[in-house]
């Protein structure tokens, strides 16, 4: 049956985790325009400012509408602020709406305006705090969340007055609301109309670098890279330290073309030589992302050349060498950013013992493994302990480590599979269907557990228990793959009922057209239904991607069927696998090479 285990060590998974943060990261997310709030301190007021306090206080309760409280009002409140409570804040939104209109007064259309905000209804928002606008002209915080608003609505020229009067109210937030037209020109649906209204608003500004910035995004959004382009070269001698614009145009074009990223932030990096580190950062992390990990390895030893103690490129640079082989340098940076706090500490252990291991050092990778605390690698950790201690004779001993783990859910799941392949290597075939048998007991149908335990009984010569295993586990998944070929291969491999067996295996094809282990079982049953030609070419396929034991077992023996007896030892000699897969290749060969 083909299940392989998977590999113990993953350099390029651990390579690519680099990927994952290795763009820049776009512009951040600016909040509204902050409002002054009153600081609380341990002192109380003193009189004359008590005594200003309560006149403002007074001021603001002279403009608000003198409205009694009936039933009416009172049961529109209640009924908005239980709806929020039970999850229906768009409801509420409107029934403080509503109670606005009538009442005129400010407070409510604040409220309905908050509500509908936390909702994401932004017609009802934008309704809302224009009404609030209305009844409280002197309010800033009504005007800018307007502003806000109808810009995330994509009304850029319906904010148009609200933008020049803060503009001209505040001449020194200028920066911030331009940064935040830049943030949101890729919501606005008329953009010729927004790169227009943008260009009229930046020219009273044309020092400013987010002006300049703010042009460049809706410019680019509009297609126009000439201009883009220029505001760009403004901004390199305006603002040089300044990283925003540059992360921010990295990442729009990463998102069509990774290459053409990497070469727009090098150009970028050499004409900003004193660019922060996040952003010098972001290069190798985009090379990585292309897989392009010569390149990646070389920036971040350069980096680490004017930051030699900065645990993200030590990180980078580790995982990096480790990818490519170079495990002494590989252990030197990942212990040195273990040194410097790296936030993934546990990671870096994991993957320093599987260094270890790799070197053939078990007791410095049990060190490691040891030294995981709990969190994500922690399972991982006591797996690799566990099988440790399986292949130093003394499997009960990994099983019994691992049923210490008071670990629940999926977790659990994980540790009996872990116990299962400890057991089923060992030839345990009994002891790994009975932890299998427990576990299913208390967890009925889980597709894992199943499909192990289909292994474990095609081992021990249960067929009728495989195949019904197999069949509970596609009742679990139907049109699984992985399940379709594991019960056509059983078929085919300990029945004679090949077209059945030929049916489920050409479904996993049909949905995985070029995994090995598919091609496989498909050259299999065609070997069984002796259509010989058919399946030397799927397992030729087969072979080229994975020069597995088990599948040079099965082409060699359809060469050998095929008189290419010379070839079909070659196949076999270039075979490589675990030990099970190579006991079946030995078998093969002694059966076939008797006279």
């Amino acid at each position: 049956m083909h299940m392989k285990p998977l590999n113990r060590t993953l350099p390029l998974l651990l390579v690519l985790l680099l990927s994952a943060c290795a763009v820049t990261r776009p512009p951040e997310r600016s909040a509204a325009p902050a409002t002054p709030q009153a600081e609380a301190t341990d002192n109380a007021p003193d009189d004359d400012g008590a005594d200003a306090a309560k006149a403002e206080a007074t001021a603001a309760d002279a403009r608000l509408p003198k409205v009694e409280l009936d039933s009416h009002i009172l049961f529109g409140v209640l009924a908005g602020e239980i709806a929020a409570q039970r999850g229906a804040a768009g409801a509420s939104a409107v029934t403080y709406l509503d109670l606005a209109r009538q009442t005129r007064d400010p407070r409510l259309a604040q409220r309905a305006a908050e509500f509908a905000l936390f909702s994401g209804q932004l017609k009802v928002a934008s309704e809302a705090l224009t009404l609030w606008v209305e009844l409280d002209p002197d309010s800033d915080i009504a005007r800018e969340q307007l502003l806000i608003t109808l810009l995330r609505s994509g009304k850029l020229a319906e904010s148009r007055p609200l933008v020049e009067e803060l503009l001209k109210r505040e001449p020194a937030r200028a920066g911030a609301v331009f940064v935040q037209l830049a943030r949101l020109t890729a919501l606005q649906g008329d953009k010729q109309g927004a790169y227009q209204l943008i260009q009229q608003l930046a020219e009273r500004y044309p020092d400013l670098p987010e002006a300049r910035f703010a042009v460049l995004a809706v410019a680019a959004e509009v297609g126009n890279e000439s201009v883009a382009e220029q505001e760009l070269d403004r901004l390199a001698r305006i603002a040089p330290k300044w990283d925003l614009p540059v992360a921010w145009q990295t990442d729009r074009l990463r998102r069509s073309d990774l290459n053409a990223a990497i070469a727009f932030l090098k150009k970028e990096l050499d004409r900003r030589p004193d660019a922060g580190l996040e952003l010098k950062m972001a290069y190798p992390r985009l090379l990585v992302g292309a897989k392009r990990f010569d390149e990646a390895r070389r920036a971040f030893e350069a980096l680490l050349q004017t930051q030699p103690k900065n645990a993200e490129l030590l990180y980078g640079a580790g995982l990096l060498a480790l990818q490519q082989r170079d495990l002494p340098v590989a252990k030197r940076h990942l212990e040195a950013a273990l040194a410097e706090k790296h936030p993934e500490s546990d990671f870096i252990r994991y993957t320093l013992g599987q260094l270890a291991e790799e070197q053939d050092d078990v007791p410095g990778a049990r060190r490691w493994y040891e030294a995981v605390g709990q969190g994500a690698q922690y399972l991982p950790a006591q797996g690799r302990l566990a099988e440790l201690d399986a292949a130093a004779g003394n499997p009960d001993v990994g099983i019994a480590r691992l049923q210490k783990l008071e670990i629940g859910g999926t977790g659990r799941v994980q540790v009996v599979l872990a116990q299962s392949q400890i057991a089923r290597e060992a030839k345990r075939y009994d002891l790994a269907h009975a932890l299998l048998s427990q576990a299913l007991q208390e967890a009925p149908g889980t597709p894992e557990l199943l499909y192990e335990r289909a292994l474990v009984a095609d081992l021990m010569g249960n067929v009728d228990g495989a195949e019904s295993d197999l069949r509970a586990y596609l009742k679990e998944k139907p049109d699984d793959p992985q399940g379709l070929n594991a019960l056509g291969y059983t078929l085919a491999n300990r029945t004679t009922r090949y077209q059945e067996a030929l049916g489920l295996i050409q479904k996993a094809l049909q949905a995985e057209p070029d995994n090995p282990m598919v091609l496989d079982s498909m050259g299999w049953v065609l070997f069984k239904l002796g259509r010989l030609e058919p399946a030397r070419e799927h397992l030729e396929r087969a072979f080229a991607v994975s020069p597995d034991a088990e599948i040079a077992a099965h082409y060699g023996e359809v060469l050998w069927q095929l008189n290419r007896r010379d070839e079909a030892r070659a196949v076999w000699q270039k075979a490589t696998g675990s030990e099970s897969g190579l006991e079946m290749l030995k078998n093969t060969v002694h059966r076939l090479e008797q006279p």
